[in-house]
């Protein structure tokens, strides 16, 4: 484990993000809505010994219109006022995280938004001379989070999200946002591995002998498990570093977003990090 400076983290409840991921899935207690805002101490102060505090707050998005709806809840990440004055490169590279996770959350409510007036105006006149034969559909656009990870200056914050345009089922999805808070860069996944590590060998090996376990669900051939790819999706929770996959991408839809988990305890002799 590479040496940090001694940080105070606090004790999050480990949620499990589910592997069959819909909308029904989604349990608003997850998250405590009596509370506004999470301290996170983050990043040591550039005048004294103690460390600053930062807070996750929960943003919302609530809609309910005829043919959208959305209910999204997203995080951003704030500075006590106490340390406004001091913390300007902090302050900087916190408004950037911040700027690309609203910009990620706002695009997709927006997409599906405007999906959803194409549809109204279809609705309104081509569907509604033969009602008795469509379906009305309201368009539905759902988030949540969940900071899985705060330690060694890293903070690993998966964003779940769900959308519905019609037709037998939704679709789930899962973005992580993974960064560095020491070298103030968002993280790759072979970022967390030591120098000189092949990495991609060690989690391709990883995740083929897991599928061998249960091939019967997996893809095969051309539409199965190839390789990790450079941008590989991943997050990190206080177990170790999860790797994930979309719906379709090496499964059937029924087995939901397939995850691999390298322990710590099995992976940490790779990595430049542990528990």
């Amino acid at each position: 484990m590479r040496k940090t400076k001694p940080i105070a983290c606090l004790s999050l409840i480990t949620i499990l993000l589910s592997t069959s991921f819909s909308y029904a899935n989604f349990n608003k207690k997850t998250i405590d809505d009596k509370a506004d805002c999470i301290e996170l101490p983050l990043f040591k102060s550039k005048h004294s010994s103690i460390n600053n505090i930062f807070t996750i707050e929960m943003k919302k998005i609530d809609e309910n219109k005829e043919f959208f709806k959305a209910d999204i809840h997203y995080p951003n990440l704030k500075i006590k006022n106490k340390y406004l004055d001091d913390e300007n490169s902090n302050i900087e590279f916190i408004e950037d995280i911040n700027k690309q996770m609203f910009n990620y959350i706002n695009d997709f409510k927006n997409r599906i938004e405007e999906e959803s007036k194409e549809y109204e105006k279809q609705y309104k006149t081509i569907f509604s001379k033969a009602k008795d034969q469509y379906v009305k559909y309201q368009y539905e656009a759902y988030s949540d989070y969940q900071v899985t990870y705060n330690k060694n200056n890293l903070i690993s914050i998966p964003i779940k999200l769900y959308e519905f345009t019609g037709g037998a089922h939704g679709m789930s999805y899962l973005k992580s946002f993974n960064y560095d808070l020491e070298n103030k860069k968002e993280l790759k996944l072979k970022d967390l591995f030591k120098e000189n590590v092949n990495y991609k060998e060690i989690v391709n090996k990883f995740i083929n002998d897991e599928i061998s376990k249960n091939k019967d669900i997996y893809f095969t051939g051309d539409e199965g498990f190839k390789s990790i790819s450079d941008n590989q999706s991943f997050y990190i929770d206080n177990d170790g570093i999860v790797i994930y996959f979309g719906l379709y991408e090496i499964a059937p839809y029924y087995v939901g977003i397939p995850k691999f988990k390298l322990t710590w305890d099995e992976f940490g002799k790779y990595l430049k990090y542990n528990k």
